[in-house]
């Protein structure tokens, strides 16, 4: 997927991903693990979530999971910093077969990965339920793409939507996928009665986290990047709407009552 993900790798990418935890990203799936349990983590990036899930399970196990093996350098960074060892690093692809065998795990956790896919999101889930134990259980959390806003409203800060939208889309994700979860495990063969959709939010607001978000958005903009780069060749904003867009970045940081906020969709299925 590193050809597809429309954010590439970058460091601010990975300094934006560094900064997610199983505590405020995964709250919606740590009331159904067990301290034995064994998870896979598809799309793990820097690991800073999979870290947090195997300090949960410290008789149990964490399979980090990449598109290819240097993905996982960062996630095995992080690891390594925090001296948990009950992991493994392994590359698959969750859009043909994952390496393991059926009934393999008690959890599957995914975030911000099914939205990205270049497949149905029904064929992810599928290959996500062959592998999960019976009684097992996927986590999944994607974006609402449509439900981004920004405060103070500023047109040129619409760019940020509009690149990412078209980019995904561009290569054959879904942006409002978070939507859509619920039907795709149905479809990929999880009974209704064992399925749960829900919503949250990400809102940064406070002074901390309006400065990162603000300076992330705009390096990822910035001269050179391949999100830049994918969103002035696939038409959905111009190199001056692309400029624009990063000097509002900084400019919105320091208004008065500065809020970006945007919904994403959360799932539960259990086997």
């Amino acid at each position: 997927m590193s050809s597809k993900y429309v954010h590439g790798h970058s460091a601010a990418v990975l300094a934006a991903h560094a900064r997610r935890t199983a505590a405020r990203d995964a709250a919606y799936l740590i009331p159904h693990i067990k301290s034995h349990f064994r998870i896979l983590d598809i799309g793990c990036g820097p690991g800073t979530i999979s870290a947090d899930l195997a300090a949960l399970v410290p008789q149990g196990r964490v399979t980090c999971l990449e598109i290819a093996d240097s993905a996982l350098d960062a996630a095995r960074n992080t690891f390594s910093s925090h001296s948990i060892t009950n992991v493994d690093f392994v590359v698959g692809d969750v859009t043909s077969r994952l390496p393991f065998g059926d009934n393999n795990f008690d959890v599957v956790h995914l975030h911000m990965v099914v939205m990205h896919l270049p497949c149905s999101p029904t064929v992810a889930l599928k290959e996500v339920r062959r592998v999960l134990k019976n009684g097992g259980v996927v986590g999944c959390k994607e974006m609402i793409m449509d439900t981004t806003r920004w405060f103070p409203v500023d047109k040129r800060l619409d760019v940020w939507e509009k690149g990412i939208t078209g980019t995904i889309a561009e290569t054959g994700g879904s942006p409002n996928m978070g939507m859509a979860l619920k039907k795709a495990a149905l479809e990929a063969g999880f009974e209704e009665d064992k399925v749960k959709s829900a919503a949250s939010s990400w809102c940064f607001s406070d002074g901390e986290a309006v400065q990162f978000f603000s300076n992330s958005c705009a390096k990822r903009f910035r001269e050179g990047s391949e999100l830049r780069e994918r969103t002035v060749r696939g038409g959905y904003a111009t190199e001056d709407e692309v400029n624009d867009f990063v000097k509002a970045c900084y400019e919105w940081k320091e208004k008065k009552g500065a809020w970006f906020g945007v919904m994403n969709g959360e799932l539960l299925a259990w086997k």
